[in-house]
């Protein structure tokens, strides 16, 4: 099957040709591609936002494609600015990674790829390393939860498990202290890009949670940077309420909520409802999960793996240390016990 990024490729040759035959008349518009994961439809769409006159392509890199790096680099020497977010192997067919296409192209200017733990700390991606440590995919995608998936191999009960995201077990386990450390991954991530991003990270932090999920930031986010990347590129960019346009390609994914516990100390509303990827609309609204119903299936989605391949650094600390898994289990009786008394 082809990837976006195959597909987007065989749109340029095929615009290009198109172009070349037309033999379009007039001062012609400047080229921008932008190269990048999820987050880059929202750079891109805000390039074009920010200068309607830019022509704007975005080349996706979400899954494995038949592009090479000779063959992207080609297509992107057509444009007048490249921006582009870091990647890795895997992607290209020839594994050709981002530093590679720097290399080639020294005039790319950087994107970075925001990623945020200080909202979702529970959140976890699972590796199967019994299948060359592909993603294990659950309720939630790629998305798991640490403490879902440590109740399931103690053999808790959806309930005991539904205990441990308290305030207490959040604390024990060190998820409220994790926010100066998420910064810290923000700032350098801009930073290895040339961007300052303390303002920003103030800015986005005020009245309510700046993520979605641990990847995927809300517009304002994707906005800001590309003002910046544009100031780097020379482009001008007009004042405009962003709000206003908040057209918002990741919000169809999955958006994950930020617990009691967490909300409470940032000053947040919370929840505990899960929203599930719904990418098209005109087909019904789309599901939402309560605490325990993604629980239960969690556990539905593990109990049809083996053990060995349920493995993930922080479950196996947890699980090694018995004071570690003693105190939790102590943690979820008295949560549960309060919650039977607050009845």
């Amino acid at each position: 099957m082809f990837s976006l990024l195959d597909r987007q490729i065989a749109r340029h040759w095929r615009d290009k040709t198109f172009a070349r035959a037309k033999g379009a008349t007039g001062k012609p518009a400047r080229k921008v591609a932008v190269v990048g994961n999820c987050q880059s439809f929202g750079y891109a769409f805000a390039l074009k936002l920010f200068d309607p006159a830019l022509v704007v392509d975005r080349y996706a890199l979400v899954a494995p494609s038949y592009t090479d790096l000779k063959t992207l680099r080609a297509a992107l020497a057509d444009y007048d600015i490249v921006f582009s977010q870091d990647f890795g192997p895997k992607i290209l067919r020839d594994n050709a990674t981002s530093d590679a296409l720097y290399a080639d192209l020294p005039g790319v200017i950087r994107l970075p790829t925001i990623n945020f733990y200080g909202f979702h700390p529970d959140t976890i991606h699972l590796l199967d390393p019994t299948k060359g440590y592909r993603y294990i995919l659950g309720p939630a995608g790629v998305y798991h939860s640490a403490l879902a998936l440590f109740g399931h191999i103690k053999g808790f009960s959806v309930e005991q498990t539904e205990a441990l995201f308290s305030h207490e077990a959040f604390a024990f386990v060190g998820y409220l202290d994790v926010w100066p450390s998420a910064v810290e991954e923000v700032l350098r991530a801009g930073q290895a890009a040339g961007m300052k991003l303390d303002s920003a990270v103030a800015r986005w932090s005020r009245g309510r949670a700046f993520m979605y999920t641990p990847t995927h930031p809300r517009p304002q986010v994707m906005f800001d940077i590309a003002r910046l990347a544009m100031g780097t590129a020379g482009l001008r960019t007009q004042a405009l309420d962003t709000d206003d346009y908040a057209v918002d390609d990741l919000s169809r994914d999955y958006i994950l909520p930020v617990y009691p516990p967490l909300a409470e100390l940032y000053g947040l509303a919370g929840s505990t409802v899960l929203k599930l990827a719904h990418y098209r609309f005109s087909h019904g609204v789309g599901e939402m999960l309560t605490l325990k119903d993604y629980i239960a299936r969690s556990f539905a989605h593990y109990a049809g793996r083996r053990r060995e391949q349920l493995v993930h650094d922080r479950i196996d600390q947890w699980l090694g240390d018995d004071e570690i898994s003693r105190t939790l289990g102590l943690l979820s009786a008295e949560e549960m016990k309060r919650r039977a008394l607050a009845r």
